[in-house]
């Protein structure tokens, strides 16, 4: 019998292990250049998972997706595999020269260190091999791609493949204004180009912004008024952001839609400089009164929730109970838009505990948990947006 339980455990052991092996098999050295070495003499590419600890989307992927055996077998017959965090070390210098911008970021290297592909986000296991299959792919991979369009390539299907895999690079917006320019006039206005123009084209004074902003009556019947008022909105609070001295240009564009963009900078820029001072009196004043500005015209449910919580982090320390009562206020109306989401209700309970109202706290507690109970654990709570200024 005895025998039978070390047999059992053996046979459990080796079972483990055969399942943990399946996956991908990372270097265990985490070291470029040797991988590089190893990649040129194998005749193989190296692929770099380019991760941040905080990060919950590498994780999913580092639990789910890497240590599948399909996913395993591709990646391990194809590339030296590495895991670096970013954060850390020499990763720094790697990260910076190969412009990693977001998590997870895959990177995938020929022998001699250059970039020929690159991939983004977490993604199901078929998805994933097909970014790997595509860096394998000299006409199509991401320095292919490059070389086309630093030729002079400017189809639309180019052009798409180029933004999908670099949708961070800062020359996007000028590209696609490029692409705009060799099309006639009456070929611009179709939903795949509003596409482009809507997520890369931002500035104001382009061709094809200038473009937009004439014809905006006739894009608001083709596209719909909400969307194209969503784009001169987002497009404000970037300029605005970076160029605060285009005010009177901007403003001239639509005054109402300005005013918008202007709140949403000013709680923003104040928000981070308090984050990075978070006991001044001073910077917690100026960013709850832009706040309750921005707070004043706002329906996205997420950030009523989230600016609530950021105020009753921080409202003893300033004993500001003019801010928790705001604060109350806005979770209130979340709720009453969105009274099925569990996290929403979560504050509103907590805004109206700190508040006083234990009985009503009480009973949202109770409301709360049903509601979380109800979504499951894979709720996505949205999160407070950060800033660099």
């Amino acid at each position: 019998n005895k025998m039978k339980k070390i047999v059992l455990v053996l046979w459990v052991s080796i079972c483990t292990l055969s399942l943990t092996a399946q996956g991908i098999k990372f270097e265990e050295n985490q070291d470029l250049n040797v991988a590089l070495a190893k990649a040129k003499a194998e005749d193989k590419l190296v692929f770099i998972d380019a991760y941040a600890e905080w990060c919950g989307p590498c994780k999913v992927m580092a639990r789910d997706i890497f240590p599948q055996k399909e996913v395993g077998d591709y990646f391990n017959a194809h590339f030296v595999n590495l895991k670096l965090d970013m954060e850390k070390g020499d990763n720094v210098a790697i990260s910076k020269k190969y412009e990693v911008k977001a998590y997870p970021t895959y990177l995938f290297l020929n022998g001699d260190g250059e970039l020929v592909h690159k991939g983004l986000g977490s993604m199901p296991a078929d998805k994933f091999i097909e970014i790997a299959k595509v860096a394998a792919d000299s006409e199509n991979n991401f320095a292919a791609l490059t070389r086309k369009i630093q030729n002079g390539d400017r189809s639309l299907a180019t052009i798409q493949k180029y933004l999908t895999q670099s949708p961070y690079d800062k020359g996007n917006g000028a590209l696609v204004d490029s692409y705009f320019q060799t099309l006639n006039r009456n070929d611009v206005l179709t939903e795949e180009n509003w596409k482009l123009f809507s997520q890369f084209v931002d500035d104001v004074d382009s061709p094809s912004y200038q473009y937009f902003l004439q014809n905006r009556a006739i894009i608001s019947n083709l596209i719909g008024k909400d969307k194209v008022d969503d784009k001169i909105s987002k497009t404000m609070t970037v300029v605005y952001n970076e160029k605060p001295e285009k005010a009177e240009l901007l403003k001239s564009i639509d005054p109402a839609l300005f005013a918008k963009a202007k709140a949403r900078v000013d709680m923003m820029q104040s928000y981070g400089k308090f984050r990075q001072t978070p006991t001044d009196k001073d910077l917690w004043n100026q960013f709850t009164t832009a706040l309750a500005v921005y707070m004043a015209d706002n329906t996205s449910t997420s950030e009523m929730n989230n600016f609530a919580k950021v105020v009753a982090d921080n409202y003893k320390a300033f004993n500001d109970k003019k801010a928790l009562k705001n604060a109350l206020g806005w979770v209130k109306k979340a709720h009453e838009i969105a009274p099925e989401r569990g996290y929403i209700a979560s504050t509103y309970a907590r805004l109206l505990k700190e508040s006083g109202k234990t009985k009503d706290a009480g009973k949202m507690e109770k409301l709360a948990k049903e509601l979380s109970a109800k979504e499951g654990s894979g709720a996505m709570v949205p999160m407070v947006p950060m800033t660099s200024k």
